[in-house]
């Protein structure tokens, strides 16, 4: 095991394991290497506080882009898991994240982490159909779109996929779930609240009377997303590329190709005849985004 708390040579790292792109600043922060071949990428801007990495298996990869507020994360993972979050997410406190089984956790850009939020994406010990004894609870991926706000203390499970400009609220618990653009979806099961909704990041604690007055309308279309984008990226296709038998560094190429796509609506299905049973998990095939 080698525990990484300040900065240090690529020749002193041992195993194989390496940290690329742009040395974190951390502070009260550790990456630990218990396994052999993994990798931490870091854009430049990256500044980690009370932050915990731990690889426990082999050749699993934690991508961290550019990031005008501090990263705030709890993480381990275990072989070939993927971690990728996107540019200036805000982390009000400590993002607590399991990875198992090969799987992944992908969140894009401009989101709202709260508190005490756990991602977790196995469940993780087995459960068998009785009458064919075939495993029903496979490991899946996690996937967040672009500004995202995570309420305190939610739950995000395994099969998730919520698309950009959605909310889920305090205390949810969001298993296998397909969220749309632009819905707020909260509770136990999370359930769809209301669609056709978004939200602005400003914080109304020590708001006057006369800020309340004028928030009561918004007519900015920042947060508003729509599919008409050509340059829409499949959450399974990222799926299936991260797990296809790519090299850490292939794998990483895809990373920072998401990381470079800056169009709008890249996270928004068209779901115009998508009838309530696909919307829980049956999709047809996408356009691949980033070619194999």
């Amino acid at each position: 095991m080698q525990k990484i708390t300040s900065n240090i040579s690529t020749e002193e790292l041992q195993n194989g394991n390496r940290i690329l792109g742009t040395f974190p600043e951390m502070v009260n922060s550790s990456i630990v290497f218990s396994g052999k071949g993994n990798v931490v990428f870091c854009e430049k801007g990256v500044k980690l506080i009370n932050t915990s990495i731990i690889f426990n298996a082999d050749n699993s990869i934690v991508y961290l882009c550019e990031n005008k507020h501090d990263y705030k994360l709890n993480i381990t993972l275990y072989n070939d898991n993927v971690f990728y979050s996107g540019k200036n997410n805000y982390f009000n406190g400590v993002l607590n994240i399991i990875l198992s089984e090969q799987k992944h956790f992908i969140v894009g850009n401009n989101c709202l982490i709260s508190f005490g939020i756990w991602v977790r994406n196995a469940d993780p010990h087995l459960i068998y159909d009785v009458s064919t004894k075939k495993r029903v609870n496979p490991t899946k991926s996690i996937f967040i779109g672009d500004h995202v706000w995570l309420g305190q203390s939610a739950m995000i499970l395994k099969g998730t996929e919520i698309e950009s400009g959605s909310i889920i609220g305090a205390m949810s618990v969001v298993s296998g779930k397909k969220i749309p653009n632009n819905t707020l979806w909260a509770g136990n099961p999370a359930k769809k609240i209301k669609e056709q909704i978004f939200w602005d990041g400003s914080c109304v604690h020590s708001w006057t009377k006369d800020k309340t007055k004028k928030s009561q309308h918004n007519s900015d279309k920042s947060f508003i997303y729509n599919h008409k984008s050509r340059e829409y990226v499949s959450f399974d296709d990222i799926d299936k590329n991260l797990d296809a038998d790519h090299s850490i560094e292939k794998k990483i190429n895809i990373l920072t190709d998401l990381s470079l796509n800056t169009d709008k609506n890249r996270f928004v299905r068209n779901w115009n005849g998508v009838n309530e049973t696909e919307k829980n998990g049956l999709f047809s095939k996408f356009r691949q985004h980033t070619k194999g």
